[in-house]
């Protein structure tokens, strides 16, 4: 492993004597009450960097370098928090637990990173990893490693295999940052999840028992649970997992016990080494899938006659436990195994598989006595809505669902714009075909339409004719130039088109599908044509489409399940006739493939099903609604200033194949986070993805999603009214970019919304200095994002400042959050009514260059605030003036070039919460004018003269604060962004810059 310098002490002294931690450390448990203890712990300005240094002797970055600074991190942060007195107000006994994951006896353990670090892609062995992020060729360093440690212990059937129980563990994002000697390690929180309601972390079930009984407990369970599956198992045990006659001090394990309302008991470290459990037997090797582990094997007949599916079939997912504490070690314990099985064939189709809750109960730790308690099923599936090589010459397919087209920008439209009316699924194809164009796609004419990602299938139960149902479809080498939208090839077209339109995307925002998916075996099956299951719509007659998993009829050929896209259809009232007066004669309809916003919202569930193996968040259905709203809106004509009609229009989700869905709610109409919508599901989040549809909080999730998009440039103009939509589709791209990679990074399903929301800030914190967007642009820093992220959430009821209520507005701000106050309105226009969000905000505006817009200062001498609620005392204001170049025309003004000459430093200031905004002292402007005016004097004649000022507090840094260590750092000597475009997105997107510039 690389050499490590740990810093000597985080926080620093003069954050950690602070009189207001929760100004700087988020630091967030479980919803009051909730069944699943969580915590969520953020602190993206004050980061923990510990430096390692490689090559030779000092070795390179792997699992024990990253795991040793999070190690130390852990133990530095109980430190602080556990201090007396505490902080935060009372101490923190889970950090006991999670400090210890490196302890001799624990049963935390990290988890293997996956894809492997200066490797060619590989199979990802179990569901679970650390995920390595990185974008470079073999996922090489630099990158971000999100490290994840869940329970687990050995089995003693294979050797040094780990049985993991993926539900109970936490997570510690690691940006991997390059330097001259190495790298820098950079830590700015973590996420934790566990079991909750009738079940028990394993750790916290031990806690407090002696040497002897967590001996005899932990050798039972390795005995009653030995033979698990290999695709249950992730990752070699470490070497913590050996008996050791001698034990650090420091490394002393301490036993906290994990409870639903955060206050876990804790006992001191014993004064012997903890008990392990038995040496995995040396060299032994897994078999390529032993059988279904014991208890199973006595089960299997019975769970499968309960369950109604094939017991060859059943693969385990995760294990969880239940004990009252009289009966711990006596073996009387409950536990609950989450299976997939593949249902029985059926003589209607092809059947379903199923999740399977199954509980059964020990009589004796270790012995065969099982007993079987109660078998529950529920469909592997996911509704899009609720109840029911060789260039192509051009294929028709709608680029944009029809309500969306608008006439192509700078050509001569090939006809007028049709009426919204014409814009529905049930007109006549000859309508229908004037929204469709000609694209082509890297496929040859007969060539089968897959790629390594994903395959369009056939489908001969629904279209007669076709292949077998297993293979790839082939492209027709006939008749595409005049091929109707109302044709069963229409559909498998514009399914494969819209699928490499995503994967495409994907791959563009630094996602390789081939090393995404660990939880399900690759490709992606799309069933162009087929029916919805379970119910009446399985027999393709319904307006809906799924996602489901597939198991395969024996777990010994596939240890992972399948991902299959069935896609229905768009309208039920109107088929067109093929091959008239033929005996081959039938009707034929328009698919719901036709769609690409419902597209994107099944790939919202191909997401979560490829990554954390569920078809839904816990919290809320899915993401899709955000992809379809964020990815179409830069596309389409209903977000233009001069659409003619209804602009709430733009708020719809599907416009085209209707659902009553919509990304632009409010929480004034109790479409918050902590709103009366949604408190059914912060309240009693659910132990599986699969309990629950939560169609309203996906509306909710679209709506901050769609806010954020806006706010990073999804409203900027062109003109006085037309739509730039190069930067809409900029804005959009880096929305997607924070969504998909906060999903990305996600380990135990998360139980709140907060989890997502601090992933997507997390990829904003952790991302490299720049990235390409896939569908055009320049470039951009994603570490500029993380203060509109945040504030997304908190227009839409997220941070509330008592979550016991209900919440009908949005949350409260940091407890310190300065500004340099800019031109933006103080009134967020909503199509619910207006809502009132105070000076330093980010309302969406248009973020265009020019001397008049809403996101730059008002003039010259900045004023500024204070959002929050405590004192920002000691803030100072670093100056910088400069000019812009016409280096290139004024179409590519984004492009143009800065130049700065000066800067200075004034300050401190205390700046008090509330109130009017402060002004700069007589004194102070006169330091600005003589810096301007010096820029002046030096700028080329008819240049246009700029200021740029940064606004930091010890407890709201600013994104450019050498301090905070984010990759948009200005550091001493050093100038501010030198592109117009990037000026934009740093100012736009930190409410402690501003900007001035002379019209």
């Amino acid at each position: 492993m690389a050499k490590l310098t740990h810093p000597g002490k985080w926080p620093p002294t003069d954050i950690a004597e602070g009189t207001t931690p929760r100004a700087w450390l988020r630091y967030e448990r479980q919803y009051p009450g909730s069944r699943r203890p969580s915590r969520l712990i953020s602190h993206p300005t004050v980061p923990y960097v510990a430096a390692a240094r490689v090559g030779g002797t000092d070795g390179e970055i792997d699992l024990a370098a990253l795991s040793a600074a999070a190690e130390h991190y852990l133990k530095q942060l109980k430190q602080y928090v556990n201090a007396t007195p505490p902080p935060l107000g009372k101490a923190d006994p889970m950090l006991d637990l999670l400090a210890d994951v490196a302890a001799s006896g624990s049963l935390l353990h990290w988890c293997d990173i996956w894809p492997k670090i200066d490797a060619e892609p590989s199979r990802l062995d179990g569901q679970i990893a650390s995920w390595n992020m990185s974008r470079h060729p073999k996922s090489a360093m630099p990158g971000t490693v999100i490290l994840v440690a869940t329970e687990g212990i050995p089995d003693p059937m294979h050797g040094s295999f780990l049985m993991r129980f993926p539900s109970a563990g936490f997570r510690v994002p690691v940006e991997v940052r390059a330097t001259a000697d190495g790298f820098d390690l950079v830590i700015r929180g973590l996420t934790a999840e566990f079991p909750g309601g009738s079940h028990q972390a394993l750790s916290s079930l031990l806690a407090g028992r002696s040497d002897a009984e967590k001996r005899m407990v932990l050798g039972g369970l390795s005995r009653s649970l030995s033979g698990v599956p290999l695709g249950f198992q992730a990752g070699v045990a470490p070497a913590t997992l050996v008996a050791s006659s001698a034990t650090d001090a420091d490394d002393a394990p301490v036993e906290a016990a994990v409870s639903d309302d955060g206050s876990s008991t804790t006992s001191p470290p014993p004064s012997d080494p903890a008990p392990v459990p038995p040496t995995p037997q040396e060299g032994a090797q897994p078999p390529a899938r032993s059988s279904v582990y014991r208890m199973i094997s006595m089960l299997e007949n019975d769970i499968a006659k309960q369950a109604g599916v094939v017991p060859k079939s059943l693969l385990l997912q995760d294990i969880r436990f239940s004990a009252e504490p009289e009966n711990v070690t006596d073996g009387a314990w409950d536990i609950t195994l989450t299976l997939l099985a593949r249902g029985l064939d059926t003589p209607r189709g092809e059947p379903v598989s199923y999740r399977l809750t199954v509980r059964v109960r020990l009589a004796e730790l270790g012995a065969n006595g099982v007993e079987l308690l109660s078998v529950t099923r529920v469909p592997l599936v996911s509704h899009a809505v609720a109840g029911t090589g060789i260039p192509l010459p051009f294929v028709r397919v709608f680029p944009v669902p029809p309500p969306d087209w608008r006439a192509p920008s700078g050509r001569v439209p090939p006809h007028p714009a049709p009426p919204l009316a014409w814009r529905r699924p049930s007109r006549p194809d000859r309508i229908l075909d004037l929204f469709r164009e000609d694209r082509a796609i890297p496929l040859a004419l007969g060539m089968k339409m897959q790629q390594p990602a994903y395959e369009v299938r056939n489908c001969p139960r629904f279209v007669p004719g076709d292949g077998e149902g297993r293979f790839p479809k082939a492209l027709p080498t006939t008749g595409l130039s005049d091929l109707p939208p109302r044709r069963n090839v229409s559909s498998a077209i514009s399914a494969y088109w819209h699928s490499k339109t995503f994967f495409d995307n994907m791959r563009g925002l630094g996602l390789a599908p081939e090393s995404y998916m660990a939880t399900a075996e690759g490709p992606l099956a799309v069933h162009y044509r087929s029916g919805i299951v379970p119910g009446p719509g399985r027999d393709g007659r319904t307006i809906n489409a799924q996602v489901r998993y597939e198991v395969a009829p024996d777990a010994t050929l596939q240890s992972k399940p399948s991902i299959d896209m069935h896609l229905a259809l768009a309208n039920l009232n109107r088929w067109a006739r093929v091959k008239t007066g033929t005996p081959d004669s039938r009707l034929e309809p328009l698919g719901i493939a036709s769609c690409g916003r419902w597209m994107l919202h099944e790939f919202g569930h191909y997401l979560l099903a490829a990554r954390i193996g569920q078809l839904e968040f816990d919290f809320a259905h899915s993401a899709g609604d955000s992809l379809a709203a964020v990815f179409f809106d830069p596309l389409s004509d209903l977000s233009s200033p001069t659409y003619p009609g209804d602009p709430r229009m733009r708020g719809w989700t599907f416009p085209f194949v209707f659902a009553p869905r919509r990304h632009d709610r409010t929480p004034a109409m109790g479409w918050g986070w902590y709103g009366l919508l949604n408190r059914s599901v912060i309240e009693d989040p659910p132990d599986s993805g699969s309990e629950h549809k939560a169609y309203l909080t996906e509306q909710i999730l679209s709506s901050t999603c769609f806010l954020l998009y806006r706010s990073l440039g999804g409203d900027t103009l062109a003109g006085a009214e037309e739509a730039d939509w190069t930067q809409r589709t900029r804005a959009s791209d880096m929305t997607l970019y924070l969504l998909m990679q906060g999903m990305a990074g996600l380990a135990q399903s998360p139980s709140r919304a907060e989890m997502l929301e601090v992933g997507m800030e997390e990829a904003g914190w952790s991302a490299p200095a720049s990235v390409p967007l896939p569908r055009g642009g320049a470039d951009w820093q994603p570490a500029t994002s993380h203060k509109v992220t945040r504030w997304a959430y908190e227009t839409m009821g997220m941070f509330p400042s008592d979550p016991s209520e209900i919440i009908s507005k949005a949350g409260a701000p940091p407890l310190v959050d300065i500004y340099i106050r800019d031109r933006r309105p103080n009134v967020f226009p909503t199509g619910d009514g207006p809502v009132e969000v105070g000076p330093g905000s980010y309302v969406p505006v248009s973020l265009h260059w020019a001397a008049d817009v809403n996101w730059v200062m008002p003039g010259w001498w900045p004023s500024f605030g204070n959002r929050g609620s405590v004192a920002a005392n000691g803030a100072r204001l670093r100056a910088w003036a400069g000019w812009v170049l016409s280096d290139k025309p004024l179409a590519q003004i984004m492009e143009r070039s800065v130049v700065w000459h000066g800067d200075l430093d004034i300050g401190p200031f205390d700046i008090a919460p509330g109130g009017a905004d402060i002004a700069l002292a007589q004194t102070d402007q006169q330091q600005i004018t003589q810096l301007t005016t010096a820029a002046r004097n030096a700028a080329p004649a008819g240049t246009q003269l700029v200021a740029f000022y940064e606004l930091s507090q010890v407890n709201d840094r600013a994104n450019t604060d050498p301090s905070a260590g984010f990759t948009v750092m200005i550091g001493p000597g050093a100038s501010p962004p030198t592109t117009v475009q990037a000026l934009v997105d740093l100012v736009a997107g930190d409410n402690n810059l501003g900007l001035y510039m002379e019209g």
